[in-house]
């Protein structure tokens, strides 16, 4: 049975606004523990298809539990694997982006991605893949450690220093609760916000797996994949995902910048999404799982407007 901590977030909600139905292509790009995809299989039709996607070598296990002809799985980062599809010229009806961690991933005190349990200093998706958290951080120049923690952790400058200062006095770092001591020693604790730690973990994660750069290719794959009418769901969990996705799907709305006193548009504006409703979970479900709380859903409806195909997008 799955246990609280491992529910999957507004499940009822993206899968509403994916809307999978008889025959459709539905992609799961962030399969994780594989609580949208059991539930999308649902909903489909004996001649939908569902395809997952995950890097975590753990999700690829898990995918394994699935036994529907309707369902394949395809193991490897969700911007290449959505590309690869693009190339091979397939198409889909709904695609679902379920971003951040799973909890899988943050109960595994091995994986390296908890401030609050000791374990190796990794946080990669792949940790055949990239280098580690402590590689990154036992080499990086302060400045650009403080960079990231501002960039990707949204930690305020004065104390991103601090924290870069104290990492780089005490290098080598190994475990996750050397990383977590550095930091408490250069900001203390906060009577308020959580554990001081937290922005400064999820900083060194989203840069060690570029997980902004990944999105943004991603996005780009999925503009390409979708069918007219096809629908883009995102659940995203810190502001710099949830501006990437918002600011993908606003740049492609087709807004006219013609000036107000031209009587036509002579722009060229061409709306290749529409923009859908953003949600976000319940007080019910924020009390069952309290790890939703910062989530975001995010939908948006491809049009039927031609792409500009001679973009170089990746």
């Amino acid at each position: 049975m799955m246990t609280a901590s491992h529910l999957p977030v507004m499940l009822e909600e993206a899968v509403a606004a994916l809307d999978p139905a008889g025959a459709d292509v539905v992609v799961d790009a962030t399969f994780g523990g594989g609580g949208h995809s059991r539930r999308i299989l649902g909903d489909l039709g004996p001649e939908g298809r569902l395809i997952g996607i995950d890097r975590d070598p753990d999700a690829v296990r898990r995918a394994a539990d699935i036994h529907d002809e309707r369902f394949t799985f395809t193991p490897g980062a969700y911007d290449e694997m959505l590309w690869e599809m693009v190339d091979e010229g397939e198409r889909a009806d709904a695609i679902l982006f379920d971003l951040g961690l799973s909890s899988y991933q943050v109960d595994e005190a091995g994986r390296g991605f908890s401030y609050v349990a000791e374990g190796p200093l990794d946080m990669r998706m792949d940790p055949d893949s990239g280098i580690s958290a402590a590689d990154f951080l036992n080499t990086v120049d302060e400045g650009e450690l403080s960079r990231v923690l501002s960039g990707y952790g949204g930690v305020p400058r004065g104390k991103a220093r601090r924290v870069a200062r104290e990492i780089s006095r005490r290098r080598p770092l190994s475990t996750t609760l050397d990383l977590a001591d550095a930091v408490r020693a250069a900001v203390g604790w906060a009577e308020r916000g959580g554990h001081p730690a937290k922005r400064v973990f999820q900083a060194v994660r989203v840069h060690v797996n570029d997980e902004l750069g990944g999105l943004q290719r991603a996005l780009k794959a999925a503009e390409r994949l979708l069918t007219p009418g096809g629908r883009l769901v995102a659940i995203t969990f810190h502001s710099g995902e949830d501006r990437a996705v918002k600011r993908f799907i606003s740049d492609r709305e087709g807004r006219c910048v013609c000036p107000p006193e031209l009587p036509v548009c002579v722009c060229g504006a061409r709306p290749v999404f529409r923009r859908g409703g953003v949600r976000r979970p319940s007080e019910e479900e924020i009390e069952e799982n309290p790890r939703s709380a910062s989530a975001r859903l995010r939908v948006a409806f491809r049009t039927a407007e031609p792409l500009d195909v001679g973009r170089d997008d990746r």
